[in-house]
């Protein structure tokens, strides 16, 4: 709005604000009503008169307002000289006409009435004068008709008075109030009915289902519940559903919400200092001092009365009488008398009469000053204070209370899922490894109890029977005894062992690809490889060692690297930046929950809420530094945080996001960040402590077939599938826990046939087919100590069936990471067995000897065949034979 008054005239600031009217300045209303002397509303001259004495009741009838035709206000003075006493008297008449004054019917000047308004304009005057009343009646009549025509109307729109209208743009409109009341009641009663019918979508779907967890059906009962509760949060921000206005408009409507309440009463409170402004002027008007040229008169009137009291008065008459020619008068001035009034001058002067009538405009001012400018200010202040609270309810815009977007959402459940399937498989996991140490603990325990009692047996049973032998039979048995020994020793060189039969028994429990995974050879001791592999899944040091995944900042802010790979810092202020280092954006959001988002490329810098500035390296690191001196820069792809200390000291910490999975689906189980390989089984000791299953037991002279059969040796724990599903014993990178099944993989006990899953391609033991001292050749077994990769491994499945499983798996001690893929015949819920149907091998045939092979499928009697059992045998895959028909 254009200020047209002036800075300190309340009054026209008031009238201009609440109605839009151009109230002008006052120091310029009277610019256009200016004689050529410039004297403000009136021109005059001086005229000289014959000289005579007056009385008192003389002067007041030849000074005054409307004494002669012609002029408004006439005013007789003396002048001598100067003050005090003096001859040689003039007398003079001052005629005064009052510029822009209305008429009366006779055509003469007349002064506004008690309350009365005047409209006036340009005119021209009696000797061809431009004059203009305008501004004015704009001031003293326009202010009021402004005010008048808003509370009669409601609005100024269209107004003009005196020539100065009221700007469209600048109009005020109250009924404006009302309608933003309206529209605030329409926005809450279109929140409150979309509330009610999400609240009955809501309920119609149900709570929201696991099932639907990062599935569509998800997002959208989520975009369902998120409209519902920001719809009725913001009807409980307008108000509620049932509202009671405090306040009513000027028409009587009654808001039905917080903000449209807030409006009414603004509305009433501006109507309160309109009202409040139009009670002034008419005070200020009642008394018809409103009218400028009423100060003129009164100017007028007082300067009547000077003169009748300090000039008029002091003029002597003296009269001569000449004989002849009659008398004559002469007139004097006494000591008493003034023709300067203190305050104009000179009366016969035209600039005194120009002091007059600016002393007139002081007085008009004088009285706007103390009838008008207070009541306005007053008005203007309590008007302020009220917007004030009543615009505190605007200044906070409605609060979306969930601001998460359906990306964001969705993520998030994908997010929860897969924690859950880790936590899962961790837990499955962690499970699994706990029972096979358990199992093989027990197991190992009992093998070791049961090989040293039955070789103790053994060697307490040979060297008995021998012992009684030599003492019955003496010289005909030496050649037995001589025998024995050999035979002894032909079981040592007939396996090949270093440590005769120990090496054998050993060698049972190895193979190519036992335990520990790979290719190991018996004649090393696999003993040691068995205890030593089963140690190194580390069960005996916990899956989640220490570690930490947040730094703390100087400021007190604390940074973590999230699962997404972006970096958080939240800060003290409850403020929070969290930077991708993919798209290279940064997001901050403020404790009132704003988000701003900024883009930073390299080299740029980020001021932070704590005042510390965050650079993005060329690198894609991330260095900030603390107004404390200290910097630290972060690498968001390996987590390591370094900083540097204002002493120049630096230290690097390793974030991590918790339980992760790295390719191989077994690294990053600590929540150090560090990799924890379960792949190995390798170790110092044994989960038994025990680095050999040498026992000197095994050294005994002679040998008791039936203890080394015993069915204590058959442990299903040594055979379990987690333990003998790949080439390290774990399984490889696709390690899935839907692989795995509770049911082991069992295998045959330690003196089963060749194709158990602990013994294939190496003699497991003494079957039964043969005699102690001369063993059949075992079914399966092809060059014993050779292992040869083409060794052939026979399993005949019972009616559950086989699996082939074909797992790519990574071996660890390749630094290529080269992937090797074996396949591996599975039979779940069952024990493979012979093809005799016995779970020890029979007797083999002479073509199955060691360090020969046979692939025959008649040369063994078979007792579990049905018709359809008639196998065929495919080549050699990866060192197994492959079954492809029956």
């Amino acid at each position: 709005m254009p200020a047209t008054n002036d800075a300190d005239d309340y009054w026209g600031k008031a009238v201009t604000l609440y109605t839009g009217y151009p109230v002008p300045s006052r120091k310029t209303v009277f610019d256009k009503l200016k004689s050529k002397e410039g004297i403000p509303l009136f021109r005059m001259d001086i005229q000289s008169m014959d000289v005579r004495a007056v009385t008192a009741e003389d002067y007041s009838a030849i000074s005054g307002w409307m004494k002669h035709d012609g002029e408004d206000y006439d005013l007789v003075f003396y002048t001598a000289g100067g003050d005090g006493a003096h001859s040689g008297v003039q007398m003079h008449r001052a005629r005064i006409v009052l510029i822009g004054v209305p008429d009366d019917s006779n055509g003469r000047a007349r002064l506004l009435d008690s309350g009365e308004m005047i409209n006036g304009g340009a005119f021209t005057g009696h000797y061809g004068d431009q004059w203009d009343s305008g501004p004015m009646s704009q001031y003293v009549s326009g202010a009021k008709a402004a005010l008048d025509k808003l509370l009669a109307d409601h609005t100024t729109r269209g107004f003009s008075y005196a020539g100065a209208p009221v700007a469209d743009a600048e109009a005020v409109d109250l009924n404006s109030f009302e309608r933003t009341a309206q529209a605030f009641d329409r926005a809450t009663r279109f929140f409150i009915d979309q509330a009610a019918r999400l609240e009955q979508w809501e309920t119609s779907l149900g709570s929201e289902q696991s099932s639907w967890k990062g599935q569509a059906a998800g997002v959208f009962w989520h975009l369902v519940h998120q409209l519902h509760k920001n719809y009725d949060s913001y009807v409980e921000q307008l108000g509620g559903v049932d509202h009671q206005a405090a306040h009513t408009t000027l028409n009587g409507y009654s808001p039905k919400s917080t903000f449209g309440d807030t409006l009414a009463m603004a509305q009433q409170q501006l109507v309160a200092e309109l009202t409040n402004l139009q009670n002034a002027w008419t005070t200020w008007a009642s008394d018809a001092k409103h009218d400028p040229h009423r100060a003129v008169l009164e100017q007028l009137d007082d300067l009547s009365k000077w003169v009748l009291l300090h000039n008029v008065p002091y003029i002597e008459e003296t009269t001569t009488y000449g004989g002849e020619a009659g008398s004559y008068s002469s007139y004097s001035t006494r000591a008493e008398f003034q023709e300067n009034h203190p305050a104009y001058g000179n009366l016969n002067d035209i600039q005194s009469w120009k002091k007059l009538g600016e002393a007139a405009v002081e007085r008009w001012n004088n009285n706007v000053n103390q009838t008008l400018v207070p009541v306005a200010t007053q008005s203007l202040s309590t008007l302020n204070g009220n917007w004030i609270d009543a615009g505190s309810e605007f200044e906070e815009p409605l609060k979306t209370k969930d601001t998460s977007s359906l990306t964001q959402f969705y993520q998030q459940e994908q997010n929860q899922l897969n924690q859950d399937q880790l936590n899962k498989n961790q837990q499955d996991l962690n499970n699994t490894l706990n029972n096979n140490q358990q199992n093989l603990n027990d197991g190992l325990n009992n093998l070791g109890n049961n090989l040293n009692n039955g070789l103790g047996n053994i060697g307490n049973g040979l060297n008995n029977g021998l012992g009684n032998m030599g003492n019955g039979l003496n010289n005909s048995l030496g050649n037995i005894t001589t025998g024995l020994n050999n035979g002894l020793g032909n079981i040592g060189g007939g396996t090949n062992g270093p440590n005769s039969l120990s090496t054998s028994l050993n060698g049972g429990l190895d193979g190519n690809s036992g335990l520990n995974g790979g290719t190991s050879n018996p004649n090393t001791g696999p003993g040691s490889t068995l205890s030593s592999s089963l140690n190194d899944l580390g069960l005996n040091s916990g899956l989640n060692n220490g570690g930490s995944n947040t730094l703390t900042n100087p400021g007190g802010g604390t940074t973590r690297l999230n699962a997404d790979g972006t970096l958080t810092t939240d800060f003290p202020d409850g403020s929070r930046t969290t930077f991708n280092p993919t798209t290279g954006t940064m997001t901050t959001t403020s404790p009132s929950g704003r988000v701003t988002t900024s883009r930073l490329n390299a080299g740029d810098t980020f001021t932070n809420p704590d005042g510390s500035t965050t650079t993005l390296n060329a690198d894609g690191t991330l260095t900030t530094k603390f107004p404390d001196g200290t910097s630290t820069t972060l690498n968001p792809t390996t987590g390591a945080a370094t900083t540097t200390h204002p002493d120049g000291s630096t230290t690097t910490t390793h974030l991590n996001t918790g339980l992760g999975s790295g390719t191989d689906g077994l690294s990053h189980l600590s929540n150090s960040g560090s990799s924890t390989d379960l792949n190995s089984l390798n170790g110092p000791k044994g989960l038994d402590g025990s680095t050999s299953l040498n026992s000197g037991s095994l050294n005994s002279g002679s040998l008791n077939s039936g203890s080394l059969n015993s069915g204590s040796l058959n442990s299903g724990s040594l055979n379990s599938g987690g333990l003998n599903s790949g080439s390290d014993g774990l399984g490889g990178d696709d390690l899935a826990y839907d692989d795995y099944d509770s049911t082991p993989f069992t295998g045959g006990a330690l003196g089963a046939p060749a194709g158990s899953a602990l013994t294939a391609g190496s003699a497991a033991g003494q079957p039964t087919g043969g005699t102690p001292l001369n063993p059949g050749g075992l079914g399966g077994m092809g060059g014993a100590n050779n292992s040869s990769s083409s060794e052939r491994v026979r399993k005949v499945l019972d009616e559950t069936g086989g699996a082939a499983l074909r797992r790519p798996t990574v071996s660890r001690s390749r630094a290529s990471g080269d992937e090797e893929e074996r396949e591996m015949i599975l039979t779940r819920g069952s024990t493979p067995t012979s093809s005799s149907g016995s779970p020890y091998a029979p007797g083999g045939s002479p073509a199955a000897g060691q360090g020969n092979q046979s692939t025959e499928s008649g040369d063994r009697e078979r007792s579990s065949w049905v018709p359809e059992d008639e196998d065929v045998w495919g080549t050699d895959e990866g060192g197994a034979p492959a079954v492809i028909g029956r």
